[in-house]
């Protein structure tokens, strides 16, 4: 195999450690196509979604200062962190999953760095710039007033675009609707929502407009993860050294050449500017660039197509039944199931009634001189929805005949979405009621849903 001698520094760094400005060229293909498709969805869904509703409620909602969180018409609150264990759980096995199949198809298909730069920003760069090879002219030429303005229109649309994203990313956690009636207020009676739209726009300006391949490079730790999280069956792009080498240029006298013809369009089309055919690397984000414009090349050479290709690491293609894939499967399928339990079993009212903290019972004398039983009780009461609801706190019927009563100093409770009350109310009935046992079983209604609890009080 062939190395490049520049193989040990990072790819968007020159010999003495100063940034390069990485201007790929544009490509063509099979891959490019389907590319194409998945980015517009990919942007088109992250811009719509919090501005669509499922069961009369924001489709995905996390309002993290209210504790309440509405996911695909599902509402959780503070209390249901465990739900979120099993939720984080499906997602980061899932991804270790992805990566030990497809290496990082995630990165080069669905990741969010990728999806905006290659499907937005970059298109708004060819749009005020020219291709690729008229913007690498323009970046090396002086300033003058074409490359000025060029380059304020571009910044310009970055802004907007940037600010679009912001909003639509805020939506998300405020609310579509309340970000409407922010937008048109005055900025003064929404200072914390102002501050971060404002400087998540420009922070997603500053990342996607200028930092760009740092980021993945740099900061994203999956680059670091992926080595880990591989194995030799894993897929990924790879270049077939067997039938590429000895590329054009580096044959011996009299050796038998290569398919590779060195034209390096491969490295001029790779956003993290990386050479493939030096093997697995940290930067490279599997976006398959390489795959599309070595195949175009190969056609015009008459070659067959496929020299950079997936491939898995050990060239033997994926294996699915491995110990690996089938352990982050189990996995998979457990969390799946603890959630979807939790969910299934889950009540948009949540009801619980306690004994008070004072004694169990009390024994009064009433007026015609009986002794009557009282049991202090606490009702707690949560509305798990992102509905006002109305309770009704009434005494079954089969009450009176045992003369049982209730005593409340409030039976129409009203509680605001995602609320929470906790209600002290007393239980009288006749001493003979628990007789001989110490305990009489029976159930209180709220809202047409019967609770049971028990009347404790002296055995004899």
């Amino acid at each position: 195999m062939s190395l490049n001698r520049d193989i040990e520094k990072l790819s968007m760094l020159d010999a003495k450690g100063h940034k390069l400005k990485i201007i790929p060229a544009e490509v063509t293909g099979h891959f490019r196509k389907y590319r194409d498709w998945t980015e517009a969805f990919l942007v088109l869904f992250f811009l719509i979604l919090p501005w669509t509703k499922m069961n009369g409620i924001q489709t995905i909602l996390l309002d993290i200062p209210s504790r309440k969180f509405a996911i695909f018409g599902l509402v959780f609150f503070a209390h249901d962190g465990p739900l979120l264990f099993f939720l984080l759980a499906i997602l980061t096995i899932g991804l270790a999953l992805l990566t030990t199949l497809f290496g990082r198809a995630w990165c080069g298909w669905a990741c969010p760095q990728t999806v905006f730069i290659d499907g937005v920003y970059r298109r708004i760069e060819i749009l005020t710039e020219g291709k690729y090879f008229d913007r690498r002219q323009l970046d090396r030429s002086p300033m003058s007033l074409n490359k000025f303005l060029r380059g304020s229109l571009k910044w310009f649309l970055f802004i907007l675009v940037s600010s679009i994203i912001a909003h639509s990313f805020i939506a998300y956690f405020v609310g579509a609707e309340d970000l409407i009636k922010m937008i048109f207020a005055d900025p003064r009676l929404n200072w914390w929502p102002f501050i971060l739209v404002f400087s998540t726009t420009g922070a997603l300006a500053f990342n996607f407009g200028w930092f760009r391949e740092q980021f993945c490079i740099i900061m994203c730790p999956y680059g670091r993860f992926q080595s880990v999280l591989q194995d030799e069956s894993s897929v990924t792009v790879a270049y077939d050294v067997a039938r590429g080498e000895p590329r054009k240029g580096s044959a011996d006298y009299g050796q038998k050449k290569g398919d590779c013809v060195n034209c390096f369009r491969c490295v001029e089309v790779c956003p993290t500017g990386i050479d493939i055919r030096n093997g697995a690397q940290m930067e490279c984000i599997a976006c398959t660039s390489c795959i599309d414009a070595c195949d175009e090349i190969m056609v015009k050479v008459e070659k067959p197509k496929g020299l950079i290709r997936y491939s898995s690491l050990d060239g033997g293609g994926v294996k699915y039944l491995r110990a690996r894939v089938i352990s982050y499967t189990a996995l998979i399928l457990i969390a799946v199931m603890g959630l979807s339990y939790n969910i299934i079993n889950r009540s948009p009212l949540e009801i619980f009634i306690l004994r008070g903290k004072d004694a169990p019972y009390a024994l009064n004398t009433a007026a015609d001189g009986s002794l009557v039983l009282m049991n202090h009780m606490r009702l707690h009461l949560e509305n798990q929805t992102f509905k006002e609801m109305n309770f009704k706190i009434e005494e079954p019927a089969d009450w009176a005949p045992h003369g049982i009563h209730l005593t409340m100093p409030e039976s129409d409770i009203h509680l605001p979405p995602g609320h929470f009350v906790m209600l002290h109310f007393f239980i009288t009935a006749p001493r003979e009621l628990v007789k001989g046992t110490g305990k009489f079983t029976t159930k209180l209604d709220v809202n047409g849903i019967s609770k049971i609890f028990t009347i404790v009080g002296p055995t004899e």
